[in-house]
């Protein structure tokens, strides 16, 4: 994520991870605790839709190879 060569791996990874935090706090912890994971789910967010054109295969119904 930091160098930018496999952002867009790193954001599928870092999503699952995102949403258990968010998960924990909400469900766990009643809310406490949980700005610094709704600051990163934001810039999480903000990340997907900047590299936008990387993740169209993921959502496509019949995908081939390029």
């Amino acid at each position: 994520m930091i160098t930018g060569c496999t952002a867009p791996l790193g954001l599928v990874l870092l999503g699952p991870v995102l949403v258990n935090i968010l998960a924990f706090h909400i469900l766990i912890m009643d809310g406490q605790g949980i700005q610094p994971g709704l600051v990163f789910s934001l810039l999480e967010i903000f990340l997907v839709y900047a590299y936008r054109s990387h993740f169209k295969a993921i959502f496509t119904a019949n995908a081939l190879p390029v």
